[in-house]
């Protein structure tokens, strides 16, 4: 069971004011259970799509029942995302196979964002007020550890890990978010620098390298994430081979 899945008290709370429907399934209402469902929906239809009604909905109950749980929807952001920081696993960083340590990183990080991409998009549609706690903070820590044991200066390790969360929120929009929710013949649109269509539309455009390229085998989204995280491990690996020396 995940850390999202997982709710820290699941001793059922005696309901307050807002009268359940009569079709109410009664699963109990938590603060824990609230972040939960807040992030599936915001994970899945974005932020515009999480109202305090639609997610009281979830629980066969009014959203004046969830007011005993919380203060305002601005809460129910803060909570939701402090859930999926939470939800990050705590991994075991090994300089010396730092290869497969960073296979392993990227992986795990790009299940949790392609379980939940539109939280990519957190600082840019909403106010979020968050606290990552001592979990957040041990991931960090754990981070530059890796990268200074490797061999990097400070600024280096900030930069592979700002490059981090780039590479995987970035893919996790762009690519798995994109290609998990169209036809397979629609992928085009990512794995091909121009679509056949567009060739098909302007036969009158002098483009046969672009020609030669639509002859290469398509690509689904575990293939271009693949390429990604080889391009990743190859700047690191010539950000290794620049570094001066060891007297």
């Amino acid at each position: 069971m995940s850390d999202v899945d997982r709710t820290e008290d699941d001793t059922p709370v005696k309901r307050g004011r807002g009268r359940p429907r009569k079709d109410a399934s009664q699963v109990p209402i938590t603060k824990e259970a609230i972040a939960s469902e807040a992030l599936k929906i915001i994970g899945s239809e974005g932020f515009t799509a999480l109202t305090m009604n639609g997610l009281a909905g979830r629980f066969g109950a009014t959203s004046r029942a969830l007011y005993n749980y919380v203060s305002d929807r601005q809460e129910v952001v803060n909570m939701a995302v402090e859930l999926f920081i939470r939800s990050t696993p705590l991994l075991e960083f090994d300089p010396v196979n730092w290869r497969d340590t960073v296979r392993k990183f990227y992986r795990v990080s790009r299940a949790l964002y392609r379980t939940y991409p539109l939280v990519a998009v957190v600082p840019i549609s909403e106010r979020v007020e968050v606290d990552g706690g001592p979990r957040y903070i041990e991931m960090m820590e754990r981070l530059l550890r890796f990268y200074t044991d490797m061999g990097f200066e400070m600024p280096q390790a900030l930069t592979l890990i700002r490059a981090f969360s780039r590479d995987i929120m970035s893919f996790a929009l762009q690519a798995d978010y994109f290609l998990d929710r169209v036809p397979e013949d629609r992928n085009d649109y990512i794995s091909r620098v121009v679509p056949q269509a567009w060739l098909e539309r302007y036969p009158e455009a002098e483009a046969p390298l672009v020609r030669e390229s639509l002859k290469q085998p398509r690509m689904d989204s575990d293939d271009l994430f693949e390429e990604l995280l080889q391009l990743r491990i190859l700047s690191i690996q010539g950000m290794l081979d620049a570094l001066p020396a060891a007297d």
